[in-house]
């Protein structure tokens, strides 16, 4: 035993020896394989020629049977081939890519005595049909790859000489015609993806001992009698195809666990999955299927991952409650206008339901809970994850009762009107709730609802307008998404019964309230303070409307408000000295004169009469000129004075002169629509501030972030259109920037802005769709793996 030991520790050590002295084969390298003992890996990449690769490896290396290369020459020129033959090498080659090479024949006489050689690799080259004569000197070759190519047809010799042949793949060539009988009867793995196909021609039938057959994006119309039925097929891929039916031989093929017949023409299984006891993945997103039967998986109950997206359903018909495994289901893009949670009753394995992008109207049942030995209330379902946006969802009802392991729930792009604490009873697991893009006038029944667990909420593109109390159900809430609603007034209770902790470590709320009047509230800077106190912080930017005679120069030299007193509560004990620093908070108001709204419309319509006499260039001057756009930033910084000033006194010097040349442009015509203001923000300017209730009245109801990139184009007018990022970084000085105190995180762009998005899942389960060939190509790699091996089985 010792004895072996020493005989192939010395046999690696020498191996490594080799490899390490690389100026012997320079320009090729070599290193020993990290996986396969008595391996070395050897690589020639932008050789000048074949004949420097043969001076470059020959007598290099061990040729003994106990030593295996694996030698790859890619991205070289070899039009030299048949000047030199592999056996000047005088080595082991078990493994032989020619890859990028931009061969279009291969000389008989470059590959003798290569009678050891299993795997061959001749992919990503310009071959127009296989070169089969050089495999009478390479008997034992096992795996074949001429992928990416443009061979055209399949004869019936090509591969006569490989009698070992079983993995062949022939992927992304323009393959039009098969001869029957072309393949060798020993083949375990075909691949035929990516070419031209329209009929398999008998080809497959004879293969008993295949196991998978990739026959995705062909032309291929119909899989009858093309398949082998025996029991060794076990993963069939025919994506993007145009086949309309299952072949009648699954019947018989009793070991199938992987089905992908996505992007085809499918308009129902037939009954043909019936009886399936060993499939586990069916793909059939994108077809044109309308009904399930409600035995449609009697017996398939070991199905864990069901894709059905995008297919012509209206009903589930209670077909899922045999598939006792399922994990993942994915019903979205379909026509279901109702759904009953009995449709998942007794599924204790499933994790994730996407049931979104429907005509969901209605939640009818509820599932209901089990009572163990011990009189104890089980939950039925363990459901991780429902998604249920995009729907046409007007209330809850109670539907979602019983799901007590939920933890991430999407009700968004719905017509939610109102929810109740009823409709969240029990989710004490629940951590994301995504309520964005409905009707929701109020939160109140949150307040009532007691959600231990969540962490998230998005609760955007609402109509809310007052909060009190609707975070009380929420006492670890961290994250709270309340930007474009119309609120008003948030009361400092709001926070009072919550305290944001990641794990146990405690941490701010952050509150979203991005474009909401209640940021231009006269009283925003101690609700802020007040906020701070409570450990949560105030985050957004808001369009403020004021009327001209508001905003006058001395509003822009005013310091930032300082609430350093209202924002670091003194903790018991600590001196004040020792106290952390607090970051200010990130609320930054967008001073917007009415007048100058108007004063766009009216050089708009006096600029279409002289729009041929000037450049774009002269257009962009002017309108910086009227652009009196400015940023009050609440916040403490000492320097804020003095660089505002500076940049004041010159824009006011630019309006005054602007002021002289366009004298009958600075009117305000009361009876044109202004077309950057929400009268919603301006009617909550307080009263004490003058405000012309005549000008605010005729302020159209628009949202101001829109309208400043509805401004018409240079060519138009002299206002170029402007976004809110636009407005942050070009009309302010970017030394100033820092005083905004936009707190970048991961929930934030670089402009300050709340990212919104729906809540994730672990990646692992997150159902997808192949969209393109690029990556159904990366998916055929990765399911070959397994069954593409580099050394010989």
């Amino acid at each position: 035993m010792a004895t072996l030991l020493y005989t192939i520790f010395g046999i690696t050590a020498g191996a490594s020896l080799h490899c390490a002295q690389r100026r012997e084969i320079s320009p090729c390298t070599c290193a020993p394989h990290e996986t396969y003992p008595n391996t070395i890996q050897v690589t020639c990449e932008r050789m000048d020629n074949f004949t420097q690769v043969v001076h470059a490896l020959e007598n290099r290396l061990p040729n003994t049977p106990e030593i295996n290369i694996w030698l790859k020459i890619t991205h070289s020129n070899l039009i030299d081939l048949e000047n030199a033959t592999f056996a000047e090498m005088n080595m082991n080659i078990k493994n032989l890519k020619l890859n990028h090479n931009n061969l279009t024949q291969l000389p008989v006489s470059t590959f003798i005595s290569l009678g050891r050689t299993e795997y061959l690799s001749l992919s990503d080259n310009n071959f127009d049909e296989v070169p089969r004569d050089i495999f009478s000197h390479m008997p034992n070759v096992g795996t074949l790859d001429i992928a990416r190519g443009r061979i055209r047809r399949i004869n019936k010799d090509d591969f006569k000489a490989l009698p070992n042949l079983g993995t062949l793949v022939l992927a992304t060539n323009q393959i039009d015609s098969i001869d029957n009988g072309s393949f060798p009867n020993k083949i375990f793995n075909l691949h035929l993806g990516h070419n031209k196909i329209p009929s398999l021609n008998g080809t497959v039938r004879e293969l008993r001992e295949l196991r998978t057959l990739f026959i995705n994006v062909n032309e291929l119309t119909s899989l009858e009698d093309e398949l082998p039925e025996t029991a060794n097929l076990i993963m069939i891929l025919a994506n993007r195809n145009r086949i309309k039916a299952f072949p009648k031989s699954f019947k018989n093929l009793g070991d199938l666990d992987t089905l992908y017949f996505e992007k085809n023409e499918l308009t129902s299984f037939d009954g043909l999955l019936k009886h399936m006891k060993k499939l586990q993945r069916l793909y059939v997103s994108e077809n044109k299927i309308e009904y399930l039967a409600e035995d449609e998986f009697k017996d398939a109950r070991n199905i864990d991952e069901l894709q059905m997206a995008r297919n012509h359903l209206v009903s589930l018909n209670n077909s899922l409650l045999n598939i006792r495994h399922l994990r993942v289901a994915n019903f979205s893009y379909n026509h279901l206008t109702t759904f009953s949670l009995k449709e998942i009753d007794g599924l204790r394995k499933l994790r994730v339901l996407d049931l979104s992008h429907n005509k969901i109207v209605l939640l009818k049942s509820k599932i209901e809970n089990v009572i163990d030995s011990n009189n104890e209330i089980i939950s039925s379902s363990l459901l991780y994850e429902l998604r249920l946006n995009h729907n046409l969802l007007k209330s809850l009802d109670k539907a979602l009762v019983g799901l007590n392991n939920l933890r991430i729930l999407n009700l968004a792009h719905n017509r939610l009107i109102s929810l109740t604490a009823d409709d969240f009873m029990k989710m004490e697991e629940l951590e994301h709730l995504d309520l964005s893009h409905n009707y929701l006038e109020t939160l109140s029944g949150m307040s009532e609802a007691f959600l231990p667990s969540l962490e998230t909420l998005n609760a955007s593109f609402n109509q809310l307008t007052v909060m009190e109390k609707d975070f009380y159900g929420l006492p670890v809430l961290c994250t709270a998404d309340l930007s474009n609603n119309i609120i008003k007034h948030i009361s400092i209770n709001l926070v009072a019964q919550t305290r944001c902790s990641n794990h146990g470590v405690p941490n701010k709320l952050k509150i979203y309230l991005q474009e909401n009047p209640v940021l231009c509230a006269d009283n925003l800077p101690e609700l802020v303070g007040a906020m701070e106190m409570r450990f949560a912080r105030l985050i957004g930017v808001a369009h403020c409307i004021v009327p001209q005679q508001i905003v006058d120069p001395s509003l822009n030299m005013q310091p930032p408000i300082p609430l350093q007193q209202m924002m670091k509560p003194q903790s018991i004990g600590v001196s004040p000295i020792l106290q952390p620093m607090e970051p200010p908070p990130s609320i930054v108001q967008i001073i917007v004169p009415a007048a100058l709204i108007q004063e766009t419309v009216t050089a708009t319509n006096n600029n279409n009469e002289t729009s041929q006499h000037m450049d774009d260039k002269t257009i962009d001057e002017n309108s910086l000129k009227n652009d009196t756009i400015s940023e009050i930033s609440i916040q403490n910084h000492a320097n804020f004075t003095q660089e505002t000033s500076e940049e004041n006194h010159a824009v006011n010097n630019k309006k005054e002169e602007n002021d002289t040349i366009h004298s009958h442009e600075t009117e305000i015509d009361s009876n044109v629509d202004s077309n950057d203001t929400n009268s919603k923000l301006a009617q909550d300017i307080p009263a004490e501030k003058s405000i012309d209730e005549s000008i605010i009245e005729e302020i159209p109801e628009t949202d101001p972030i829109q309208e400043f990139n509805k401004i018409p184009t240079p060519q138009e007018a002299p206002y170029p259109p402007l976004s809110l990022p636009e407005i942050l970084h070009e009309v302010l000085p970017q030394p100033q920037r820092t005083h905004a105190s936009l707190e970048v995180t991961e929930n934030e762009d670089e402009d300050g802005l709340p990212v919104q998005h729906d809540a994730e899942i672990p990646h692992e389960e997150q159902p997808s769709i192949q969209e393109d060939d690029e990556s159904e190509d990366e998916m055929s790699k990765d399911l070959l793996q397994d069954t593409l091996p580099e050394s010989p089985s």
